[in-house]
């Protein structure tokens, strides 16, 4: 996991002794005092933890726009906010928070949960990853299934699941050739006559998205009339 986190804020000085600690823990940190930044920030790159330092009425919105975009990986979100009661919390996390922490924050809470969710993924890992979920690697392209993350030349590329599940399924089997109506089954675990299409505007959206040339034969290639296969590793 990488160990970044965006800090976002309109109390700056609120949150700098959490911020020094996290640096003095080499964990890459920033702080945002914007909204309208740190959804920017988002669209950039997604770190592995979002910590909001706000109000709730501030934070719905904020957190709706989050899930609305769905990014893939998600970040861990840490919502720190004056709660009266286990109501405003229940409440919070029900539109998209993983954790609430009350204000005024003690940084040893803040570093004890990103050492707990990094344990965490450590132990998600030893169960599922290995044969069961491997990494994807190849040329410049890297598939993480277990946090459905998808880089090509070092770039993050945000992919909507049904992109990633695509890509995953073709590159899963490289060489494999799959039909239209196969990879539609596959991926959408329906029949339908208009997956064809759907099959293709995908796999047009997820090209664009990688920086991948229409012919492009080192990664995902056309068999004319037939479907597509994802390029053999060698």
């Amino acid at each position: 996991m990488k160990q970044d986190i965006l800090i976002l804020s309109s109390h700056k000085d609120r949150v700098e002794p959490a911020y020094t600690a996290l640096v003095e823990h080499d964990i890459p940190a920033l702080i945002i005092t914007g909204a309208s930044s740190v959804l920017s920030a988002l669209q950039i790159h997604t770190p592995a933890f979002l910590w909001l330092d706000m109000d709730m009425d501030a934070a719905s919105p904020i957190l709706a726009e989050i899930m609305d975009r769905l990014l893939y990986p998600p970040p861990y979100i840490i919502l720190a906010s004056s709660f009266s009661d286990s109501t405003d919390r229940a409440d919070m996390l029900d539109q998209g928070a993983d954790v609430c922490v009350q204000l005024p924050v003690d940084q040893s809470e803040i570093l004890a949960i990103l050492n707990s969710v990094m344990r965490r993924e450590g132990r998600l890992r030893c169960v599922r990853t290995g044969r069961l979920l491997p990494c994807i690697e190849h040329k410049e392209l890297f598939i993480d299934p277990l946090r459905r993350e998808v880089r090509i030349r070092g770039k993050t590329i945000n992919l909507t699941p049904k992109e990633f599940d695509l890509l995953h399924l073709l590159a899963s089997s490289p060489g494999v050739v799959f039909s239209r109506e196969q990879i539609y089954s596959h991926v959408w675990k329906a029949r339908n006559n208009l997956g064809i299409s759907t099959v293709s505007d995908h796999i047009s959206s997820l090209r664009q998205k990688l920086g991948l040339h229409p012919k492009d034969n080192d990664y995902i290639r056309t068999v004319f009339r037939v479907g597509y296969h994802f390029a053999e590793r060698r």
